[in-house]
C-alpha cells in the first residue's frame, strides 16, 4: 500500500511526498529553475549571491556547481521526510524539451523558495546556465527525489548526509 501527502506549497508549487508500503519515499514537484552557482567553482558569471559552500560535501569539499549536476531544496523537504534527503539522487526534467538528467540533492536553500539547479544541471536540461539571467521562471521543470537513495553520477558516489537545520 502506498500513500501520498502534500508537504507544502511554495511559490505556487505543490511539494508532494509519496511513501510506499516498504517506507520508500519519493518527493515530487514542478517548479522554476533558478541558477545556484554556489560551491567550490569559480563563479564565472559574477553571481552577486554566490557563496563558496554547499550543504553537501564530497571528500570534505563543497560541490562544484560548474561540474556537478545538483539541485537545491528548501529545509521543509528534509523535515517532512523520514529518510535522508541530502545526497539523494534526483531525476530532473525540462517538461517542454524532455531534456533530463540525474542530479544529487546538494544544497539546502531558503525556506520560502523552491526550484534551484546548478549551472551543470541547467545545461543538461537545456537551460541557460548563467546565474544572472539563465534558468527559467516558468514552472516547467519536474523534480523527482528518491529520498534515501544515494546518488551516483558520472562515476562519483555521494554519501547521504543529515541536515541539522
Amino acid at each position: 500500500m502506498s500513500s501520498s501527502r502534500l508537504i507544502s506549497t511554495l511559490e505556487g508549487c505543490d511539494i508532494v511526498l509519496y511513501t510506499s508500503g516498504n517506507k520508500d519515499e519519493l518527493v515530487k514537484f514542478v517548479a522554476k529553475a533558478a541558477i545556484d552557482s554556489d560551491g567550490s567553482g569559480t563563479n564565472p558569471d559574477n553571481d552577486p549571491y554566490y557563496q563558496n559552500d554547499t550543504t553537501l560535501h564530497i571528500d570534505g569539499k563543497a560541490l562544484n556547481a560548474d561540474t556537478v549536476p545538483f539541485i537545491v531544496v528548501p529545509p521543509i523537504v528534509c523535515r517532512k521526510t523520514a529518510n535522508i534527503v541530502l545526497g539523494s539522487v534526483a531525476f530532473v526534467q525540462n517538461t517542454e524539451t524532455y531534456d533530463w538528467c540525474l542530479a544529487v540533492v546538494g544544497d539546502i536553500g531558503p525556506a520560502l523558495k523552491i526550484g534551484e539547479v546548478s549551472p551543470k544541471c541547467a545545461t543538461l536540461i537545456g537551460l541557460d546556465s548563467n546565474a544572472n539571467h539563465g534558468g527559467t521562471d516558468r514552472h516547467i521543470i519536474q523534480y523527482v527525489i528518491y529520498v534515501g537513495v544515494p546518488a551516483r553520477i558520472a562515476g562519483v558516489q555521494y554519501t547521504l548526509q543529515r541536515y541539522g537545520g
